[in-house]
């Protein structure tokens, strides 16, 4: 693995099926709207974290990535975010090389965030459960989910 920063998603796009985009808006201490959020009902600092989750949960659960070909999809950010934590591409890439069976996919960048961008979109409903399943408020039903 790399020790040095180098992004191979900087040209690629983080993107979701609109229907999905609301979950983002909700979940995500980014906003754009003005208004001040609650740590509590918005558990995640930035989009790439629920992202970045929901692509942990389908690795985690066995998810066969969903396609995305043909569903009006919205981007969310660009793969620049990246840059900043760099650890996430190695994650990515050996994410990658799993699914595919064979390194030559880390050749491939867009390859690679199509693949993670899908298997994005097979946890977000699982990670979205995960938030409103429960009693409490979705970072205290995401902790108790995420724990059992």
């Amino acid at each position: 693995m790399s020790t040095y920063n180098v992004n191979p998603f900087q040209k690629s796009e983080l993107s979701v099926p609109e229907e999905y985009h609301e979950f983002f808006v909700q979940y995500c201490q980014t906003r754009t709207d003005g208004l001040k959020t609650n740590i509590d009902k918005s558990p995640f600092r930035r989009m790439v974290d629920l992202w970045f989750l929901a692509v942990c949960v389908a690795v985690h659960q066995g998810l066969k990535p969903v396609d995305l070909a043909g569903k009006k999809t919205k981007k969310i950010i660009d793969g620049t975010i990246f840059s900043s934590d760099p650890w996430r591409i190695n994650a990515l890439m050996l994410m990658a090389v799993g699914y595919e069976g064979k390194v030559d996919i880390l050749t491939h960048p867009n390859e690679m965030m199509k693949l993670a961008n899908n298997l994005a979109i097979a946890g977000l409903p699982v990670l979205v459960e995960m938030l409103k399943d429960g009693p409490s408020d979705p970072i205290w039903n995401l902790s108790d989910n995420i724990l059992s």
